[in-house]
C-alpha cells in the first residue's frame, strides 16, 4: 500500500458525502488519495481535536486543506480536466466557502449510499 500522504476526511453518514467520495474515488484512476470518515480512527490518528463534521478535510503531505479550498485542492491532485477547479480560486475565499456552507448546511437531504470500498478506505 502507497504512503497515506494525501488523505480526504468526509462525513461517512452523509449521502451527499458519500456520493461525492464515490465519484472521487472512482476519478482517482492512480489511487492516489485515501478516504476516511471524520468520526474515524484515522482521523483520531492525525488530529487531536474532533472535527463538526460539516466540512470536507484534505490532508496533503502535512497540509491541511478545508471546504472549498479542500475541494480545489482535490481537483489539482487528480488531474486531468479536474484541474480546471482551480478557476474558483478567482472567487473571493468567503464567498466560495459562503456557497460550501450552504451546500453542507442542505446535504442531509441527499439520501445515502453505499460506497463501494477498496483498500484506500481507512477507518
Amino acid at each position: 500500500m502507497k504512503n497515506q500522504n494525501q488523505i480526504v476526511f468526509y462525513d461517512g453518514e452523509c449521502g451527499l458525502c458519500q456520493r461525492s467520495i464515490s465519484i472521487i474515488s472512482r476519478w482517482d484512476s492512480k489511487k492516489l488519495l485515501f478516504f476516511a470518515p471524520l468520526n474515524g480512527q484515522t482521523y483520531k490518528k492525525y488530529f487531536n481535536e474532533t472535527n463538526d463534521m460539516t466540512t470536507v478535510v484534505y490532508f496533503v503531505n502535512g497540509k491541511i486543506f478545508t471546504k472549498s479550498d479542500a475541494i480545489i485542492e482535490i481537483g489539482k491532485t487528480l488531474g486531468g480536466l479536474k484541474k480546471l477547479l482551480f478557476v474558483l480560486k478567482i472567487i473571493p475565499h468567503f464567498i466560495r466557502d459562503a456557497v460550501y456552507n450552504f451546500i453542507a448546511g442542505n446535504r442531509n437531504n441527499v439520501s445515502c449510499i453505499i460506497l463501494t470500498k477498496d483498500e484506500r478506505f481507512l477507518n
